[in-house]
């Protein structure tokens, strides 16, 4: 049996067989599974602001949508073939689903494998998929559970469910990175690349086409073990994945950086991993080297502390920064917080750093229309919410 287990170097979590799964894969490849991505999933009143764009991105399909809102989830559902029908709640919304319906789409052999190896649970004669497979352009990720997500909170002590404390994080932030990344890098070519924080390991497996060798390191044990499980049933050659707490067991120079930092903590404003890397740059990036990172800043009073970091940063270095901003946001899942805190709004951001410069930071707004409807959706957000 080809088991996940022989990748490990830690303990591991889960010991699901990489056949199985690359099996199952390849019958949610042939069945166009890859063509949910476009098709935003929940309702929310919040949506009516960009329905139309959730419109037009269903037919041309341009955009990943799986983490997204809609005024009419169910309108897009009508679209799905029945056999994307069951896919989409089996396999995405981990959904209990019949023995029978479940074998309008895999072989009994396939099924009573997947049991066996855990990868599908039982409650009587209902099955449901352990794991969410998520399609990203041509690829299909694993990741947690889908109620994992709908229980996610900022303080995971806090959710009731102590088992989700170590869970992975994948959601829209994930999807709109690894866009950026194919783009920016494209006909691009690096000798050493690492991803710091590599998580379900998206970002690594979509950057490895541009590099000769990635490392992928977390301090996470289970998000090691989601990365190398994602680049094992992806078939990806070059990538080496191991534990580090930072740059901790790191070793030699890379001329590409990747990574997405955590942003939690209000009080300092989404910049608790941020400074550890760009300290790291110095030693860890090679001379002609890029990092490409994603970050979330808080602002407070007009003042945005990530904005303010970095042009000390830079400064104080001979680096050159470009910031291009993503888009402006609210958190509506913990808006008791943010009045805690006196957060107005948040802004994220994609960071391409490059040494041997002249010390200057460059900022690319996001366009004057995605603007406009940011801030409409959180200035209505504030005054129905009183924050």
């Amino acid at each position: 049996m080809n088991k996940f287990s022989q990748y490990q170097d830690h303990k591991l979590v889960f010991q699901y067989d990489v056949e199985i799964l690359t099996e199952i894969i390849d019958v949610l490849k042939s069945s166009n599974y890859s063509n949910v991505q476009y098709m935003p999933p929940r309702f929310s009143l919040l949506a009516i602001a960009k329905e139309h764009e959730n419109f037009l991105n269903f037919f041309t399909k341009k955009k990943h949508l799986l983490f997204y809102y809609s005024l009419f989830p169910k309108f897009y559902r009508l679209f799905l073939t029945k056999q994307l029908y069951i896919c989409f709640d089996a396999c995405f919304l981990n959904k209990y689903i019949s023995k029978t319906e479940l074998l309008k789409i895999f072989s009994e052999k396939l099924i009573n494998k997947a049991l066996l190896n855990n990868i599908l649970s039982q409650k009587e004669d209902m099955l449901k998929f352990t794991l969410s497979f998520i399609p990203f352009d041509d690829y299909i990720f694993l990741r947690e559970p889908h109620h994992v997500y709908d229980a996610f909170s900022i303080e995971p002590e806090k959710t009731g469910h102590p088992e989700f404390d170590n869970r992975v994080w994948m959601g829209a932030d994930s999807i709109i990175f690894a866009r950026f990344l194919k783009k920016y890098l494209n006909n691009k070519f690096y000798s050493r690349a690492i991803e710091i924080g590599s998580g379900t390991g998206i970002l690594t497996i979509v950057s490895s086409r541009f590099a000769k060798s990635f490392e992928a390191i977390d301090y996470n044990n289970r998000a090691i073990q989601y990365t190398k499980l994602n680049v094992a049933i992806n078939k990806i050659k070059n990538i080496k994945t191991h534990y580090s707490n930072m740059f901790k067991n790191v070793e030699g120079k890379f001329d590409l950086m990747l990574a997405a930092p955590w942003f939690v903590d209000l009080e300092k404003g989404g910049l608790e991993e941020v400074p550890d890397i760009m300290e790291g740059l110095k030693q860890y990036l090679s001379e002609d080297g890029l990092c490409i990172m994603t970050l979330n800043s808080y602002v407070k009073n007009g003042k945005d502390p990530v904005i303010d970091y970095l042009k000390n940063f830079v400064q104080s270095t001979d680096y050159d920064l470009d910031l291009y901003t993503i888009g402006y946001n609210v958190e509506t899942f913990r808006i008791k917080e943010w009045k805690k805190y006196g957060v107005d709004y948040c802004v994220g951001y994609f960071a391409v750093i490059k040494k041997n410069g002249k010390g200057t930071l460059k900022r690319y707004e996001a366009s004057i229309f995605r603007k406009i409807r940011d801030f409409t959706f959180i200035n209505t957000y504030r005054i129905f919410n009183r924050f």
